[in-house]
């Protein structure tokens, strides 16, 4: 192919870069926020309610901020990393069914369809 035909396209940074809230995973942001409000509100204005949920505005999200740095999608790798089993055996199970082995070489029947 000739350079003068070779197509090049523009993949901005936006459509690759994940998305964080202040430096945060979205969910876990969020979720530290409505915690921390309910923790407020819920519990009465009390001044260690109040320094709590301050505790964990600041202390919370400075951690989620420190976990996003190190993998901004560490939240779902963990949900997929617990559903896993601790020990895959190098064999089927007993109860799987047999495995269909189809033929190199196919059938004249294979061949007329």
């Amino acid at each position: 192919m000739a350079e003068s035909q070779r197509r090049l396209s523009t993949i901005h940074q936006s459509l690759t870069r994940p998305v964080l809230l202040a430096g945060a995973e979205r969910q876990l942001a969020i979720a530290n926020w409505i915690t921390a409000a309910a923790l407020i509100l819920g519990g009465g204005l009390h001044w260690y309610t109040a320094g709590m949920g301050a505790f964990l505005l600041t202390v919370g999200h400075w951690a989620l901020v420190q976990a996003a740095k190190f993998d901004p999608q560490l939240s779902q790798v963990y949900i997929r990393h617990i559903r896993y089993q601790n020990y895959y055996p190098a064999r089927a199970s007993v109860w799987a069914p047999a495995a269909h082995i189809r033929p190199s070489v196919p059938t004249p029947k294979d061949m007329r369809t």
